[in-house]
């Protein structure tokens, strides 16, 4: 009778043990697929001068990039005002298109304060009006924030769609050496910097053949990407745009 005990004891013990180790490998592989998934958080500006079918144009784009990954996602918000506050536990502050002159002019957006956002690590994409507004100076116009302090800003009278090339650091975030993308009036930009040039219009329609259309590089301790043209709005480039977000985050070299 105490061997059977003994018996019913030890098998007890055993389920015990092997509940407790099904339990730990659950965890663990719960937790390494947690792990696994990149979470961008994203703030777009939507306020004065802001063009709207940009600001939706990049909602839908994120929105369908989530559908279609299961270990990229983007988690995004938007706001009218930009300060200290709002950026607050976000990883990329996007400036859309739009006026650049009334960013410029704008009480409500402290570029101070996306100055210091960016100078700690974190990362800024501007899109036409925004890469206007980030550049060094807008030639002829005005001073921009100066977040690429080596690019200046022309200005462009073109609007359809537009054939760039990519350079070989571009194509990491475009996947390929000749882009389609939609152009509204956004900059060509000049740099005396070329390697930090991604892309440049492939055709004189802008009247610009040769400069940049896309230029990144960092900013203190985070990184700046500025794009003249909409890989938002038809024909949607949402594998360039994931890619911008990726390296302005640091989830992408």
């Amino acid at each position: 009778m105490k061997r059977i005990k003994k018996l019913i004891y030890a098998l007890i013990f055993l389920c015990i043990i092997g509940i407790v180790l099904f339990g730990y490998s659950t965890i663990k592989t719960s937790s390494s697929t947690s792990n696994s998934v990149k979470y961008v958080n994203v703030l777009i500006y939507d306020g004065t001068g802001t063009m709207s079918s940009s600001v939706s144009g990049l909602e839908n784009c994120l929105d369908e990039l989530n559908n279609k990954s299961s270990n990229k996602k983007f988690i995004y918000s938007t706001a009218v005002e930009i300060n200290s506050q709002t950026l607050q536990g976000y990883d990329v502050l996007i400036m859309p298109g739009g006026d650049a002159s009334e960013y410029i002019q704008n009480s409500k957006i402290d570029n101070s304060s996306i100055k210091q956002f960016v100078s700690s690590g974190k990362g800024y994409l501007g899109i036409c009006a925004g890469a206007f507004a980030a550049s060094n100076y807008v030639d002829g116009y005005y001073n921009g924030w100066g977040l690429e302090p080596d690019v200046t800003a022309e200005t462009v009278d073109y609007v359809g769609d537009l054939s760039i090339s990519t350079t070989s650091y571009g194509k990491k975030l475009s996947g390929t050496s000749d882009v389609t993308i939609y152009h509204q009036n956004g900059p060509a930009l000049y740099t005396n910097d070329t390697e930090h040039i991604l892309s440049t219009f492939s055709d004189n329609n802008t009247g610009y053949e040769g400069y940049a259309d896309m230029v990144g590089e960092s900013y203190g301790s985070g990184r700046v990407l500025l794009s003249g043209s909409h890989p938002e709005l038809e024909p949607e480039n949402q594998e360039l745009l994931m890619n911008m977000l990726l390296w302005l985050s640091k989830n992408l070299d």
